[in-house]
This record gives structure tokens, sequence and C-alpha cells, in this order.
């Protein structure tokens, strides 16, 4: 009896924009970074990271859509050699598989400006507030509800205590402060994207739009991570100097927008806008998408408390 034969192929269905772009000169060289069910990511020659995802994962900076459930199938393992090409990404020597690039759609990350008013940023902001509340998950930025280890306590203390300074600076204008707080916050926490990360990255969302009063936060983030790019993992890395520019995965994007552009809509019916894309974000991660959208709430109420200060 023979074993099946293993795929050799599939195709992407979208690629970030500035990773295509990337790729057009020609040759990259990578190795397999790290695996999971529904991704799979690469460290370049570069020291960049490119994730592929599964077709149910959100479009991404640096990140690549592929018409596959998920990844098991093709038995990569960590190391593993990776040619990238404008055409198709290429496993192993010689090839074993291979991700066909050249009829994959262009995905961009477009810009929202801050449409707002300060009163109605502030109600969109107590909306978010409340289905953070609801249905957010403990652990990491929210306080647990119930009993936890000792460490889960110190972390979660140590990551409010770097929150509150950051705000006390950026209401201050105090440079050196936010400097220290992003310090404090940047790395903290277990896993690929620790809890002090996701708020940062949250945060830098919308301060990196147009029109926001927040551009001293997101220079304060960009020189923490130029002094100290090994604070944290390659995938926090890149996912906050994205964020810094405004780009980050759709859902998170998609959200956003709901949030910030004028459309009528009272509290009650913002509640119900806002209900799915806020649950779609908190199913990132286990603790990820709460701590993301605590930073984007943090973001929020500073930037209407910045505008009512000028």
């Amino acid at each position: 009896m023979t074993s099946p034969a293993l795929p050799t192929s599939a195709p992407a269905l979208s690629i970030d924009e500035e990773l295509a772009a990337r790729l057009r000169p020609g040759p990259l060289t990578a190795r397999v970074e790290s695996i999971f069910g529904r991704a799979v990511n690469l460290l370049t020659c570069d020291n960049e990271l490119i994730t592929l995802c599964a077709r149910i994962l959100d479009d991404a900076p640096w990140s690549i859509r592929v018409d596959l459930a998920e990844w098991s199938a093709w038995r990569l393992t960590v190391g593993d050699h990776v040619t990238l090409t404008a055409d198709a990404i290429t496993f192993g020597e010689p090839a074993k598989h291979s991700v066909t690039l050249n009829e994959s759609d262009t995905w961009y990350a477009e810009s929202i400006v801050l449409g707002l008013g300060t009163q109605e940023l502030l109600a969109r902001a107590r909306v978010l507030a409340e289905l953070l509340h609801a249905h957010g998950v403990a652990g990491g930025m929210l306080t647990p509800r119930g009993p936890v280890n000792v460490f889960d306590t110190e972390i979660g203390a140590r990551l409010r205590r770097g929150r509150n300074a950051l705000e006390r600076a950026v209401r201050a204008g105090d440079l050196p402060g936010m400097a220290s707080a992003i310090t404090q916050l940047l790395g903290l926490g277990p896993g690929l994207t620790p809890a002090g990360d996701d708020f940062l990255t949250g945060m830098a969302l919308p301060a990196a739009q147009p029109g926001s009063r927040l551009s001293a936060y997101v220079e304060a983030v960009r020189g923490v991570l130029d002094r100290h790019p090994d604070r944290t993992t390659p995938l926090s890395r890149i996912t906050l100097r994205e964020a810094l520019r405004g780009r980050a995965r759709q859902s998170l994007l998609d959200l956003l927008h709901r949030l910030l552009v004028p459309d009528g809509r009272d509290a009650a019916q913002q509640a119900e806008h806002l209900r799915v894309p806020v649950c779609r974000v908190l199913g990132i991660g286990h603790t990820s998408g709460t701590d993301l959208l605590s930073g984007l709430l943090t973001g929020l109420r500073l930037e209407a408390e910045l505008r009512g200060s000028m």
C-alpha cells in the first residue's frame, strides 16, 4: 500500500503590496522560522519576517494568504531552506513544495482620516469600552476575574503600571517619560506577540492615521524599537513597526474604519455596528485581541483628550 502523495503546490490568494515590491528585484533566501496550524513564518537573510497564512486568516503586512486550510500536510520543519521570487516561494533544496504568486491579488492597507469631533470620538470610545468589558478575554491588560498564579499576577501588575505611566507621559507631552513607559511594556508577557507589544500596537493604529494628535507617541515607539530591537520577538517587532505606519491585519483596519468614520448612528446602533468586528479582533490569539483593543481604546481616549486641550 502506497502512502498518499504530498501536496506540491498551492496558489497564493493575496500578497501584501510592500512584500510584492520587495520580491520583484530578484531571489530572496529565507528559512522556516516557526510553524503553526494555519501559519508559517519565514525569516529572511535580511532578518525580515514573512508570514504565509491559510485562507481563513486576514490579509496583513508582510503576509501572503495561501489557498490552503492548514499547513500540516506539507510536513515542513523549522530551518527548511526557502527561496522567494516574484513568481513563487519554494521550500527545500531541491524544491519539494511551492506557493505560486502569479495570480494572487494585491492587498493594500488603506489609511483612515480621523474625521470625528472630540465628543463623537469619546462616544465611540465608550461603546468600544463596553464591548471590551463584555466580551474581552481576562489576562494580559484585562484584569483576571478569578484566582491567578504569581507569575501572571506580576506580569499583569507590570503591564498596568506601564500603561498608566504611558498615559501620563502622553498627556504631559513628556517624551522621555513616553520612552521609559514604552520600554517597560515592550516584550512584556509570554507568547509570540507579548501583551505589552499588543497594547502598544493597538495604540499605534489611531496614532498613525492622518490628522492624529498622537504623532509624538509614534516617534517615541519607533525610537525605542531602534534602540532595543531584540527586546521582543521578530513577529511582534514587525507587527509593531508596521502599525506605526498605519498598517495592520485587515480585521483591525475594518474595525478602525467603523470606529473613526462619521456615520450618524446613535450609541445603541454603534454597539450593534461594532459588535461583529470587535469580536473578530478578540478572537486573535488567546489575549492578543483583547490587548490590541485595550491599546486602541487608550489611543482613542488620549486622542480625544489632546484634541480637547488644543
